[in-house]
């Protein structure tokens, strides 16, 4: 499929994403996006639904998608508003792991002051859900669930309950607990490194008859280290001591309006890439609108590809992404003043 747009490693369709998506192939780090909202803003493209299950049935599909286009270890943050939003989490349940529903307060919505002309709570936040295609919250499971990980150390749990001649039955039985199991699951999903105290208890118990038992802080450091050559089977998650599930920040200025009636902040993009992605990693936008994912993206040095049903808005990206813009962050200061260029072969 020809693209509307490719350079410098970003990448935009013109199209419906539900008929663009089943045409690529991607392995896709994160995908960070915007849908419409249902009945919230006032143009057609928002109010094309009779009714909420006609739009969540809508959003499934491209969650389908997306989970397909998404790699094992990606991340998938959707925007939403406080309503909607309860819908779209128990529709997306049904695919991915719910990691957070963040929380984004806009400390300079216009509701904030009209607070007292509302007959409700005022809305002065947004939604934004966190999911991943892994089946644990942390990952690790995920390197434990393969058999090809800890290879060495099951070897030896294999040899040492070898040596003590015991099924792993009679071994609890002599210990007079199960606390031992997981040390001689060396051949399951479930195997792990047993604490000290119970590798010290079983020691004391059995006799190894020659054989060399190991001591516990060479196992353990062996343990890490292997772990530690897993870890990029795990969620890229580059916590700061202020990665809350409460992002406070602005909503957009003058200088990053544009004619898309929801264009979000950049410095907000920037912040959910920083944290789920690493340099060069590649992002998707299935409803991109202006393009700040992408615009984001490009200055900080990821590559990206944005899909847009409208035209127009795919030329404001462009524009956008031809004189790229920065930003002062709400937090933590400023984000690097060059955006990396990286190539991109699609």
């Amino acid at each position: 499929m020809k693209p509307y747009y490719n350079r410098n490693g970003i990448t935009i369709y013109c199209g419906d994403c539900l008929e663009v998506m089943p045409r690529i192939e991607l392995g896709v780090d994160a995908v960070i996006t915007d849908p419409p909202y249902f009945k919230i803003v006032k143009m057609d493209w928002d109010r094309q639904w009779d009714k909420i299950e006609d739009y969540i049935a809508w959003i499934e599909k491209s969650v389908i998608q997306i989970k397909r286009l998404l790699i094992a270890k990606g991340s998938l943050y959707i925007f939403g508003d406080d309503k909607t939003i309860a819908y779209i989490q128990v529709m997306i349940d049904q695919y991915l792991t719910l990691l957070n529903s963040l929380i984004w307060y806009k400390t300079n919505s216009q509701s904030i002051k009209s607070t007292q002309n509302f007959r409700s709570y005022a809305p002065i936040t947004e939604r934004i859900l966190f999911y991943t295609p892994q089946l644990c919250r942390t990952g690790l499971e995920t390197v434990k669930l393969n058999l090809n990980n800890f290879v060495p150390l099951r070897n030896y749990f294999r040899d040492y309950q070898k040596v003590i001649g015991l099924s792993l039955k009679t071994i609890n039985s002599k210990l007079g607990h199960r606390k031992a199991d997981h040390a001689f699951y060396w051949n399951s999903t479930q195997w792990d490194l047993p604490t000290k105290e119970v590798y010290q208890e079983l020691g004391n118990t059995f006799q190894t008859n020659g054989f060399l038992r190991r001591e516990y802080e060479d196992l353990r450091s062996e343990y890490e280290d292997l772990r530690s050559e897993y870890e990029d089977l795990r969620r890229t998650f580059n916590a700061t001591s202020s990665t809350f599930d409460i992002i406070t920040g602005p909503i957009i200025n003058q200088s990053e309006n544009t004619d898309h009636p929801t264009t979000k902040p950049l410095w907000l993009m920037s912040h959910l890439i920083q944290v789920s992605t690493n340099q060069g990693d590649l992002i998707l936008d299935p409803f991109m609108g202006s393009g700040t994912t992408l615009l984001a993206a490009q200055n900080e040095g990821r590559q990206a590809v944005g899909i847009e049903i409208s035209e127009e808005y795919c030329g404001v990206a462009v524009d956008r992404l031809r004189q790229p813009s920065f930003f002062s962050l709400p937090t933590n200061g400023n984000v690097k003043s060059e955006p990396q260029q990286i190539k991109m072969d699609m």
